[in-house]
């Protein structure tokens, strides 16, 4: 078989439609491209082996660098076949004079949000006088929270970029900071976030390795953490955002229904004790001075998990 036929063959199959554009957005537009050769072998011209591809991805598909993870050959071709199964269901549907449906979705699921800490703070509201008793607390640099995202969808998801809205400040007086207990953890996907007093969107970033986005695959699940560093001593009341794309449409999601409300202190200042029952009585309403505080109480080290 000549290559001429063979490129044929290759442009005929894929309608010239890139199959990696179309395994990630479902996007079926006819593109200006070329022809790749998946096991990066010029060489081997086995149809099995070549796939047409848009500049972009082609582009993608060669480069190969220490920071980011190619494109595998195992990616490259399920997603030929996700496509040439769409190119083949239209082209009978269009044979028989019928409709062609359109790919629906359903929204990514995700489950609680849930932060964990070994401290507990009590305070008050510089401004209205509102007790919070045994509120979740961290250092500035330690606040995290966890939650997971299940693709329901027969195709795959794209989780692009996570980030943290700050939707309340609370200034407060520290009544007291108290020790509590901190149970096992799991193996999550590490972002970290940093944010400030002002209400507003902060952008997560990952520091487990590189990415682009995550994929999801149909029925996977992915669990995330999230470190949250503040430098303002309060309490913040935050809720979790997400951007993704599926089936070719982006999505941007605040997840209003799972709020987290957190407590930030300075442990400089204020020492975790270990006996959670010497909380200052209800009736405190205000930090004690910090030259009268009781020097005795040992530091209390928290080693994370």
């Amino acid at each position: 078989m000549g290559s001429q036929t063979l490129e044929g063959e290759v442009l005929e199959h894929s309608g010239r439609r890139c199959c990696i554009c179309f395994g990630l957005h479902f996007d079926f537009e006819v593109k200006r491209g070329q022809i790749a050769h998946l096991d990066h072998n010029h060489q081997n011209n086995d149809i099995d082996n070549l796939a047409f591809l848009c500049f972009v991805h082609h582009d993608e598909y060669d480069t190969r660098t220490s920071q980011s993870k190619g494109w595998t050959i195992e990616e490259a071709k399920h997603y030929r076949a996700e496509l040439f199964n769409e190119i083949e269901r239209r082209r009978n549907a269009a044979k028989h004079g019928e409709k062609i449906a359109v790919q629906s979705y359903q929204e990514l699921a995700f489950g609680d949000v849930s932060s964990s800490s070994p401290v507990f703070l009590d305070a008050v509201d510089r401004n209205t006088g509102e007790k919070y008793l045994g509120i979740t607390a961290f250092r500035p640099d330690d606040a995290r929270f966890t939650f997971d995202a299940t693709n329901p969808n027969h195709f795959d998801a794209r989780i692009v970029r996570l980030y943290v809205d700050v939707v309340k400040f609370v200034s407060i007086d520290i009544l007291g900071v108290w020790e509590g207990g901190l149970g096992g953890g799991m193996r999550y996907r590490n972002f970290i976030c940093e944010i400030d007093s002002k209400v507003g969107s902060y952008t997560c970033s990952q520091l487990s390795e590189e990415f682009d986005y995550f994929k999801l695959s149909y029925g996977e699940t992915e669990a995330f953490r999230i470190r949250v560093r503040a430098i303002v001593e309060g309490i913040y009341h935050l809720r979790l955002g997400i951007e993704y794309s599926i089936a070719g449409q982006s999505r941007r999601v605040e997840l209003d229904d799972k709020m987290l409300r957190i407590a930030i202190f300075d442990p400089l200042f204020h020492e975790p004790s270990y006996d959670l029952d010497n909380r200052l009585p209800d009736s405190a309403c205000r930090t004690k001075d910090l030259s009268q505080r009781n020097q005795s109480i040992p530091k209390l080290d928290v080693v994370w998990v």
